[in-house]
């Protein structure tokens, strides 16, 4: 059988310019991944660029292969997230993936900020991301998990997810995360030990070797505990390289209202500026 499939490739790279505005330095990209070109959004920090991803197909259909890699050089502040949520369609073979690579000079702040992963029912995604970073640099990456489209019934109906995400220091791995989700009709997603009765999941990961890891746990781990209704929680990462947060919520906009506040802590620790006006 012949699938029809999208090899789509993002490649984009950053840098700092002589006036401290972080620009573009290259850029390659093959349908269906696109972006637009940067946007300065943030009246606290306009050198900051802010790039949206985009898929003009709508969602990530069966035998995609989706490649994104960004570059940020040395003193580059950069915010990359997606023009929507991004649908994982229903598949009668194969699956959906999606490799991702971060690459941070000396000195430069990046924040992966996307809308939330929809599993449509019967979907297979698999995404992997890749962050090889300097010590001096900054790392926000964040997920947001929901359950299908549950306007039209669908909880927990998708086949899989897999996310798997790696961090290098130096070269040197200093974090794997990954996440397995498999529902099915023997031990559903939303049984006790996995999702508890919560839908959505979110996700923060956030690497800074040279700042002080146990405060920013506190932090962000205060930060969860303000939020009502959410059950989660931070946990600093080996060899206080960052902090990993998770959080389980009800709906789309108490996991919305989570990870705005956990971001916002953790922006406010690392730039001393509060979030940005994203427009969507």
């Amino acid at each position: 059988m012949t699938h029809v499939h999208q090899d789509g490739v993002l490649d984009v790279g950053l840098c700092r310019n002589a006036a401290g505005r972080t620009v573009l330095s290259s850029l390659r990209h093959r349908f269906p991944l696109r972006m637009t070109v940067p946007l300065y959004l943030d009246a606290e920090d306009p050198a900051m660029a802010f790039l949206y991803v985009q898929n003009p197909t709508g969602a990530v259909l069966a035998h995609d292969r989706l490649s994104t890699a960004v570059s940020a050089g040395p003193g580059s502040r950069v915010h990359v997230t997606t023009q929507s949520a991004t649908k994982i369609h229903r598949m009668a073979d194969g699956e959906g993936v999606s490799d991702v690579a971060f690459t941070l000079a000396p000195d430069s702040y990046v924040e992966q900020v996307p809308d939330p992963l929809i599993p449509q029912a019967g979907s297979r995604y698999r995404q992997r991301t890749v962050v090889d970073m300097d010590a001096s640099a900054c790392f926000i990456g964040c997920e947001t998990v929901a359950p299908g489209r549950r306007l039209r019934g669908e909880r927990f109906a998708y086949d899989g997810l897999s996310l798997h995400t790696e961090v290098r220091v130096g070269g040197q791995p200093v974090c794997i995360d990954r996440l397995e989700l498999r529902p099915n009709a023997d031990v559903p997603a939303s049984a006790g030990g996995m999702l508890l009765d919560r839908h959505y999941l979110v996700s923060m990961l956030v690497v800074a070797p040279e700042r002080d890891a146990v405060s920013l746990e506190a932090k962000l781990d205060a930060a969860i505990a303000q939020e009502p209704g959410v059950v989660g929680g931070a946990g600093a990462l080996p060899d206080g390289v960052g902090v990993l947060a998770r959080v389980l919520a009800t709906d789309g906009l108490q996991a919305q209202a989570s990870l705005h506040r956990i971001w916002a802590q953790a922006r406010l620790t690392l730039l001393g500026l509060p979030l940005p006006s994203v427009r969507k």
